[in-house]
């Protein structure tokens, strides 16, 4: 499989407590697997329906599983309180679309892999953590520790740690510099820029 883990999926770190997290672990652990089962299909189907279509396959279940709006707020830091409303809503379109593209540009291709939940933890508060595993045959494994977030009682993903780091606190980073040095025009520019060069990552996505 073809792509940079922590470069390309960048997606507020929590420090996990080992509590059993019973059937509220148990929701959040079906949107984990609700993505990976998404991301293998997007992995298996990925040279016959090219990035447009694994675009169009990952959208629904990423915007579904996610808790973008709240991701997108998180990642501009005190930059959102100044943003209009029209400028909000044109960053989360856009915020979302580079996350989908993420994805989409990056499992792309198939070589035997396969997602295992190892379990989790409930963190502080209405947080869960929850591991998944990415076997990779003749390869170490890549562990994913998801943090979810319960909102309007559904079970959303708000951040991802990957050998430690935590994906949306990257993501804050970058994007706060970006504003402080270029503002939002700047960024929204980066945002887009990304995106072309996911969708023309290969000749082959359509």
């Amino acid at each position: 499989i073809l792509f940079n883990v922590i470069g390309s999926i960048l997606l507020a770190s929590f420090i996990f407590l080992p509590v059993a997290g019973g059937a509220e672990q148990k929701g959040a652990e079906e949107s984990v697997k609700r993505m990976n089962s998404a991301l293998l299909e997007s992995m298996k189907r990925g040279d016959e329906i090219g990035f447009r279509g694994r675009h169009k396959l990952l959208s629904p279940v990423i915007r579904d599983v996610f808790a973008l709006p709240f991701m997108g707020e998180v990642t501009l830091g005190r930059y959102w309180k100044g943003l209009s409303p029209e400028q909000r809503k044109l960053f989360l379109d856009t915020y979302t679309d580079w996350t989908i593209s993420s994805y989409a540009g990056n499992f792309d291709s198939y070589s035997g892999e396969k997602f295992e939940i190892q379990g989790g933890e409930e963190s502080r508060g209405d947080n869960v953590a929850v591991v998944s595993n990415l076997v990779r045959p003749n390869e170490d494994n890549i562990d994913f520790y998801y943090t979810l977030r319960r909102f309007q009682d559904k079970w959303r993903i708000v951040d991802i740690r990957i050998e430690g780091v935590s994906q949306l606190a990257l993501t804050r980073a970058q994007f706060v510099s970006v504003m402080k040095k270029t503002g939002f025009d700047g960024l929204i520019a980066s945002l887009h820029e990304k995106i072309s060069l996911l969708k023309n990552k290969n000749k082959s996505g359509k």
